[in-house]
């Protein structure tokens, strides 16, 4: 275990209409939150990450900074910290906290049509960007968007405004329960050409924009040229939820069948090895970006503990590749007519 994400609060101020998350009213504890933090400073190798989540984690935020506090003193490891927020409740207070224990910033914003989904109960907008302003720049914030039917036609155009918001790093991830379409998956591609031709002209221009869906495949790419080490493995992020449950990723918390143990009582090992070794998606096993494909080795787990993908995910990953072939070969081919 070195990868945990801690469910501080089931309680959220907004009602995001594609949440996966079930709403209540469990906070978790400061004895649950360092028996989670105690079981992966025990088990780590080298390295370990926590991730704080919700819900809304800075609900509980005097939870978050304790252990923070806390990691700080017992770690004899590099433990890297991050939260995952909807931004509204972001203050110059957690600016200097955050700064001061690097802790990594994830603001969940869609960009152009963001108030279209992430709403309070009252159907109402509280996400102002703008007034992040320069905290997006000087504090490196990531920008972490849901692509869905409605807004693929303008993925592309997601991505420059989030540029001109200051994000240079830029995660982007697929509502799987949405009614996707062939004519979204149209888009899907289109949008991905396009973001393909702006990635390639930052670059020259000497702006780093990182763009996950393509620089994981890249990075993928390289590695069967043996010019990086990069696998899709299935490296389990553990999710603890509220009440110190852990389950294998943030979708499944409160799936008893899914359910690896509890930070208090323990692990469940044998559930744990089953779903660690879990080979490929059945017909994943022939295709010919698998090793680069998450949805290759399922991006849910079902009660039978089977891998499963859904089909967007897959034409997804197709299109993340295709692209990022493209702004491979595109700069190859530049780098010889240049060198010729």
């Amino acid at each position: 275990m070195d990868n945990l994400v801690l469910h501080l609060t089931e309680g959220c101020n907004l009602r995001c209409r594609y949440c996966f998350m079930e709403h209540g009213d469990k906070r978790m504890t400061e004895e649950v939150a360092i028996a989670a933090i105690d079981l992966l400073l025990e088990s780590c190798k080298e390295y370990a990450r926590v991730t704080f989540y919700g819900g809304e984690p800075l609900l509980e935020e005097q939870l978050l900074r304790k252990v923070t506090k806390y990691i700080k003193e017992k770690s004899h490891k590099p433990v890297g910290l991050g939260i995952v927020t909807n931004g509204t409740l972001i203050n110059d207070s957690f600016l200097e906290f955050a700064e001061e224990h690097n802790i990594s910033i994830a603001v969940s914003y869609d960009g152009l049509r963001n108030d279209d989904n992430r709403l309070n109960e009252d159907g109402c907008a509280l996400l102002d960007i703008k007034r992040l302003g320069d905290a997006i720049t000087k504090h490196k914030f990531t920008s972490s968007s849901v692509i869905t039917p409605e807004n693929v036609g303008i993925l592309c155009d997601n991505v420059v405004h989030l540029k001109e918001l200051g994000f240079r790093n830029m995660n982007f991830f697929l509502d799987y329960s949405s009614n996707w379409k062939a004519e979204h998956v149209t888009m899907l591609r289109n949008s991905f050409e396009r973001i393909a031709e702006k990635y390639v002209e930052w670059l020259e221009s000497g702006e780093r924009v990182h763009i996950n869906k393509i620089d994981d495949m890249i990075a993928c790419y390289a590695s069967d040229f043996g010019l990086s080490k990069t696998r899709v493995r299935r490296d389990l992020v553990f999710s603890v939820a509220a009440d110190g449950n852990i389950y294998p990723y943030a979708s499944a918390v409160g799936n008893e069948k899914l359910c690896l143990g509890n930070v208090v009582t323990g692990m469940n090992h044998e559930i744990v090895n089953t779903i660690t070794n879990l080979g490929f998606v059945k017909g994943c096993e022939k295709c010919v970006i698998n090793k680069a494909c998450a949805a290759a080795i399922g991006n849910n787990i079902t009660d039978d503990l089977l891998p499963i993908a859904f089909p967007i995910a897959c034409h997804g990953y197709k299109i993340a590749f295709d692209a990022a072939d493209w702004i491979v070969n595109k700069l190859v081919d530049e780098k010889l007519s240049a060198s010729v």
